[in-house]
């Protein structure tokens, strides 16, 4: 086994870690936690990781979580990999931060709205899910008009950043958000998709579903 495990779930967020550490070119372990089946909370994965979600990350032992923090770490700790761009400025070298916590905190949050409304409520979800999908619009705007200058969210530079926010849209798009209205995420994600650490991720996953005969449809990964 490697000195690093990434405890993940095929097409949940862990991907971006996934895909962060495939980009660094460093070996690991990737570990399926079957959230399906609940196997986050398992008395054996709580003991890893007492938050009970995905993804965790083992190094040396040693675990972390929350997909920005890790990513911020994974960044200073293999800096040749340039997962995030940095500035000579401490204001501005703290802008990759910050698009990573509005990732996880802002837009991943609306995006659980649109893809399983059901678990923020216990009556009826379609208001939940319409009150995210209107949320999430004023967003793909926003990164729309983001993207439409330059090739990447930092201009000419792909980032770790880009991963995550397609993997927020194309997830939202699972849950029926319509993506096919923002034309520029569209070109967005082919590009995302088509780098060659992205395919390794995608691989990853896709053996996982395969070996664990998980409920998913590779298509939709």
């Amino acid at each position: 086994m490697s000195n690093i495990v990434l405890y993940a779930f095929p097409g949940a967020c862990p991907r971006v870690t996934a895909n962060a550490l495939e980009e660094i070119g460093v070996s690991f372990d990737y570990y399926t936690v079957n959230i399906r089946a609940d196997a986050n909370h398992s008395a054996e994965y709580l003991a890893l990781n007492r938050k009970g979600k995905v993804p965790a990350l083992s190094m040396d032992g040693k675990i972390m979580t929350e997909n920005a923090a890790i990513l911020a770490y994974l960044d200073k700790a293999y800096p040749r990999a340039g997962l995030l761009p940095h500035a000579d400025d401490m204001f501005e070298d703290n802008q990759a931060l910050v698009d990573l916590v509005w990732c996880s905190a802002t837009l991943h949050p609306m995006i659980r709205q649109v893809r399983a409304p059901q678990k923020f409520t216990v009556g009826d979800p379609a208001d939940v899910q319409t009150d995210g999908m209107k949320k999430f619009a004023k967003e793909a705007a926003f990164m729309s008009e983001r993207l439409a200058g330059g090739k990447w969210w930092y201009g000419d530079r792909w980032s770790i950043v880009d991963v995550y926010v397609y993997w927020n849209y194309s997830t939202a798009a699972k849950g029926g958000f319509p993506l096919k209205d923002y034309p520029v995420l569209v070109d967005h994600a082919a590009r995302v998709r088509a780098r060659p650490s992205f395919q390794r991720t995608l691989a990853r996953e896709l053996a996982a579903v395969k070996e664990h005969d998980l409920p998913i449809d590779p298509a939709v990964l």
